[in-house]
């Protein structure tokens, strides 16, 4: 069934974001959200011939407000990231679209697996490597709307196969990078107590 992972993650972030995260105002943004992004799911917007999944609009705002926070330099970079990973999801949809018979494995997998990739050797940043997902995978699916609709196509924009695509690739990530800073905080323990030893 198309959405119930995204709602199985969702729910699991909103759980998390609430009841893990100590009290904030950044912990109080999360949870209102993932919420916000569960009810808005299941309603569509038209705008001219697109139409699009009401829950884009909450992510899009979301990430650009964390944009807006870096500087200059690192917002270039971004943005150029995020141009990359929106360029290769709309690159996989049309691969898809001519040729589905080299998807070997469940199609969500094979492209959530790509844009982790991607995400992961482009950025090192937790917050950036998930706007950078986010944005790129929204850009990347309005932009394979556009195309797809001059050919006479209907393509819902944001549709529940996307969320689940971008909901499992945002899991993925975040589990990689709290690895990530596990691992860094080992190694410096380890190498504190080396030195304690030799010293």
């Amino acid at each position: 069934m198309d959405g119930a992972l995204f709602y199985w993650i969702c729910w699991m972030a909103w759980v998390c974001s609430t009841f893990l995260m100590k009290k904030s105002r950044e912990r109080f943004i999360l949870s209102v959200l993932f919420l916000v992004i569960i009810i808005l799911s299941p309603y569509y917007v038209v705008i001219g011939q697109f139409k699009l999944n009401c829950s884009i609009f909450p992510i899009l705002f979301y990430c650009l407000r964390e944009i807006s926070k870096l500087p200059k330099k690192t917002v270039l970079f971004l943005l150029i990231c995020i141009l990359t990973i929106s360029l290769a999801y709309c690159s996989f949809l049309m691969f898809e679209l001519y040729d589905p018979v080299w998807l070997v494995f469940n199609r969500n997998l094979m492209l959530g697996a790509a844009l982790i990739y991607v995400t992961l050797m482009l950025l090192k940043d937790f917050r950036q490597r998930l706007a950078g997902l986010l944005l790129g995978t929204v850009q990347g699916d309005v932009l394979y709307g556009v195309v797809i609709n001059k050919v006479n196509f209907s393509y819902e924009i944001g549709s529940f196969v996307f969320l689940d695509v971008i909901a499992v690739s945002f899991s993925f990530i975040f589990v990689w990078s709290t690895l990530e800073i596990l691992l860094r905080h080992v190694d410096v323990i380890v190498q504190k107590n080396t030195k304690e030893k030799h010293g």
